[in-house]
């Protein structure tokens, strides 16, 4: 009998694992009832924290125009909110967690926290949980999604806050520790999205076939999105344009995942962008090579800043070698704009149902500002003909060829 209730109990508490990894919130009450219906965890709170991260995942999909916009969201009107920030106060209170999962508590209540606007307490959350003394190894894969939001709400808080009265030298520190926040942040995320493919890639021993299904359709949360997007944004925005292009350029080159395609469309259009726009031919530098010293020296670093905040579990990157390497701005931005125009023709909704009218003008949108940016890229070297056969379809192989394309090794089409 022991031995079947301690087989049921693994058998459970992996489903939960996966599911938490997955973000898969809907299953969690289920799981949470054969939990209680077993007497697993009938002593201490874990059903509850269950139920409350649910609650908050649920009500961050239900609000994603919200949390764009960097609205509050009040307890009044988000009854979801309420409930775990209840569930929350009662966990944190009583006492009767381990430490492993008090921390996941606390990482849970700096969320909450945040999205209610009360960015100060958010960062207090981060500190009791002492996110910067936490290890990535030998830890279930939603460990990875938890650490990486974390990193990232602790930056956006510390953004957030006022700053009027604070001294240069501080704010110059509030700056540093924002951007390493954010790119331990991104490391962490790119880690756990090429981890999470490799689950779903790899039937679970003892699991039934089409359990896990692939990501084809995964979509980023709020945070994870944030995560990938805040270091390189925050550089560029400070005018830092040699260390976000040097961001951009390694984020890039992280193996790809089904779950990051996206955000790699969004990333390879920005970094084509920010170098027909920024990057003039006489001050080019390679892909694989670090910011010139004089760029550095021009935004008062001496080192790109992944140098100085490494990753202490960094993701995996594609090897560089016998791989194409663009030779000049022009080169570079069209092969980016390439890649980007084939993933958005491959996501392009054509429908004309009225449903699908938001997602229509999305894809209309991504599609107009790649040709813009091609015939910025293309018009310098005078190609105009080969541009109208590229909006035609016709052409690609043939710009492909112009710009040396040579190896799909770094991305994938």
């Amino acid at each position: 009998m022991a031995a079947r209730i301690s087989f049921s109990q693994y058998r459970v508490e992996a489903e939960i694992e996966r599911c938490r990894a997955e973000c898969q919130w809907d299953k969690i009450p289920t799981l949470v009832e054969q939990l209680v219906s077993a007497r697993i965890h009938e002593d201490d709170d874990y059903g509850n924290l269950l139920l409350a991260e649910a609650l908050v995942e649920e009500c961050l999909q239900e609000n994603m125009a919200l949390l764009r916009s960097s609205t509050p969201l009040m307890d009044e009107d988000q009854p979801k909110l309420a409930k775990a920030k209840a569930h929350l106060n009662g966990i944190l209170n009583r006492g009767r967690l381990g430490p492993k999962y008090v921390n996941e508590a606390l990482l849970l209540m700096a969320k909450l926290h945040y999205i209610q606007g009360r960015y100060r307490d958010a960062q207090g959350m981060c500190a009791r949980a002492a996110i910067d003394d936490l290890t990535q190894d030998e830890q279930p894969l939603y460990h990875l999604r938890l650490l990486a939001e974390a990193f990232v709400i602790k930056g956006l808080s510390l953004d957030h806050q006022a700053v009027s009265a604070a001294s240069r030298v501080r704010l110059s520190e509030r700056e540093e520790e924002c951007l390493s926040c954010y790119l331990r942040a991104c490391d962490t995320t790119l880690l756990y999205l090429q981890e999470l493919d490799k689950m779903v890639s790899i039937p679970q021993k003892g699991a039934k076939m089409g359990v896990s299904p692939g990501l084809v359709d995964f979509d980023l949360g709020f945070f994870q999105l944030a995560a990938l997007q805040s270091a390189y944004l925050s550089l560029l925005q400070k005018g830092h344009l040699a260390q976000g292009t040097h961001q951009l350029r390694r984020v890039l080159r992280a193996v790809d995942s089904r779950g990051s395609q996206s955000f790699r469309k969004a990333a390879a259009q920005k970094l084509a962008e920010v170098l027909l726009s920024s990057v003039s031919e006489d001050s080019y530098w390679g892909p694989l090579s670090p910011p010139p010293p004089a760029w550095l020296h021009r935004e008062g670093a001496a080192a790109p800043k992944d140098a100085l905040y490494p990753s202490f579990r960094p993701p995996q990157r594609y090897s560089m070698e016998s791989s194409f390497c663009p030779q000049d701005v022009v080169e570079e931005a069209i092969l980016l704009l390439l890649i980007t125009e084939s993933m958005a023709s491959g996501d392009a909704v054509i429908s004309r149902a009225p449903e699908h009218k938001e997602a229509r003008e999305a894809s209309l949108q991504d599609a107009t500002s790649v040709y813009d940016l091609l015939c910025i890229g293309m018009a310098r070297r005078g190609q105009y003909a080969m541009l109208s056969e590229v909006r035609s379809g016709n052409g690609r192989r043939e710009v492909e060829s112009m710009v040396g394309f040579v190896c799909v090794r770094c991305v994938k089409l």
